[in-house]
């Protein structure tokens, strides 16, 4: 271990010292050894980004957090299973339509590996990132470990818009003070941290409806702000507004009438300091987000910018539109049924039509769209499975209203954000988005089941109650 630590390698006292504390941790109670590694992931993710992504145990072993969490967890989970003190699977329509997703997926991955190797695992991850979904339900049965979860979240997303503030204000500081063998602990993927500060604004507002603690509403405010903020925020501020409009739908109005002040109230005090420094209110980055929202019609990309900061998102619209365009026509062109399969390369036809054979620097496999990714990889068969899991999510969200249950609204409404931002952006292929949406829908859905204080959750606690005059019948 000396030697591995001197050589920058920590595998093995990793190793040593994760044993060790997995059976302290099973010796002591509380949350289980598992949810702390997921939790720890959780936060990682949220708060790092990309660059906790990229992390590995060993240079020589390249187990990336959410991989070795799997390999760990589930290993763990399948025995708690086979003794009957956990259930990862309920029968609902949701477990069932991501179940016959990923049998879809996990059913053509042989005759794509045959053919395209790594790649097709790589593309394949976006289908195994599941595996989080029913982890999270089985670690929700067990109230300790879904509390240590939950706090996660609201540890993560509190400090989130904090460390974006000092990201952009001081850039360069998280390279220079948080790496480990050269790699950044955090390095934030632009459209990534916005939908995380969107979905962080939901989370963190129902924290403030359950406690009733005005407290709550200044991480919240920051979350809901630094959206605005990002390079990239049209995908989560659409998210946004989205999700805002399904709680308006349930009758939650405050959310809205919170947005609108929080908002309008840091316009009306940015408009006063660009007229106070004499500078134009067209080169803030109010009016940069304004140029934002707007951008997202422009379809045609004939939109004019003035923002320096703004770039030209139409031109963006036009990149992603001629990019889906094409890979949809070689879908339906080859095969509409199942699609084109895991590694193969759905920027290959758009680098010609879109002339950029000639950028080498162009490495992005994925068309900047779930839906696109899903059809083009799995064809309409998949892509009607992916449409199922929505159907089954937006099945929950009415039940989580109906119920009022505050935890579980966050959390779909986390998943929610992801997803809609997922339509447009990388978010799901990856595990910075996928493993805190599988996570949040997995104890989102587990949530609304009734648990005693520490007592894991068994089979027989799932069946409902029989009525009453059933009872008496029987009697």
């Amino acid at each position: 271990m000396g030697i591995g630590l001197a050589n920058e390698s920590l595998f093995l006292s990793i190793l040593a010292v994760g044993v060790l504390f997995w059976a302290i941790l099973e010796w002591a109670g509380g949350p289980l050894p598992e949810a702390w590694l997921l939790a720890a992931i959780l936060a990682g993710y949220i708060i790092g980004n990309r660059g906790f992504a990229q992390f590995s145990l060993s240079s020589g072993v390249p187990l990336l957090p959410a991989e070795t969490v799997l390999l760990v967890a589930l290993p763990a989970l399948g025995a708690r299973m086979a003794f009957g003190s956990m259930r990862a699977f309920y029968r609902d329509g949701l477990n069932y339509a991501i179940l016959a997703w990923v049998v879809l997926g996990a059913g053509r991955l042989p005759l794509d590996f045959s053919h395209h190797g790594f790649f097709a695992l790589r593309d394949f991850a976006m289908v195994y990132y599941t595996a989080f979904f029913f982890l999270s339900q089985a670690l929700a049965g067990h109230a300790a470990s879904a509390r240590l979860l939950k706090r996660a979240l609201t540890a993560a997303f509190v400090a989130l818009p904090l460390v974006a503030a000092v990201e952009q204000w001081v850039p360069g500081y998280f390279f220079t003070h948080f790496t480990v063998r050269g790699v950044p602990l955090i390095y934030h993927k632009n459209d990534l941290l916005a939908a995380g500060l969107a979905g962080g604004f939901f989370w963190l507002w129902t924290r403030y409806e359950k406690d009733g603690h005005r407290l709550w509403l200044v991480p919240a405010a920051a979350n809901l702000l630094m959206v605005g903020a990002t390079a990239s925020p049209r995908a989560a501020m659409f998210a946004l507004g989205v999700v805002t409009l399904m709680w308006l739908v349930a009758r939650r109005w405050r959310i809205a009438a919170a947005q609108v002040l929080i908002v309008g109230t840091a316009v009306s005090v940015a408009i006063f300091i660009a007229t106070l420094g004499n500078k134009d209110p067209r080169q803030t980055a109010v009016y940069s987000t304004y140029e934002h929202a707007v951008s997202i019609f422009d379809l045609e990309a004939t939109g004019s910018y003035v923002n320096k900061e703004s770039g030209d998102p139409g031109l963006n619209n036009r990149f992603r539109l001629i990019w889906w365009r094409t890979v949809v026509q070689d879908t339906l062109a080859q095969n509409p049924v199942l699609g084109l399969g895991f590694g193969y390369d759905l920027a290959a036809r758009f680098l010609i039509e879109y002339e950029l054979l000639a950028a080498e620097d162009f490495a992005t496999r994925s068309p900047h769209s779930m839906l696109v990714s899903v059809l083009g990889r799995m064809g309409f068969v998949g892509l009607g499975l992916w449409l199922a899991v929505a159907g089954g999510m937006l099945y929950l969200t009415g039940r989580c209203f109906s119920q009022d249950n505050l935890d579980a609204i966050g959390l779909v409404s986390l998943a929610w954000v992801l997803w809609f931002s997922a339509c447009f952006g990388v978010v799901l292929e990856g595990p910075m988005g996928a493993v805190v949406f599988w996570t949040a829908l997995g104890l989102a859905n587990a949530g609304l089941t009734d648990l005693p204080a520490d007592e894991p959750v068994l089979a027989e606690d799932l069946q409902p109650a029989a009525p009453p005059d059933e009872v008496a019948a029987s009697l």
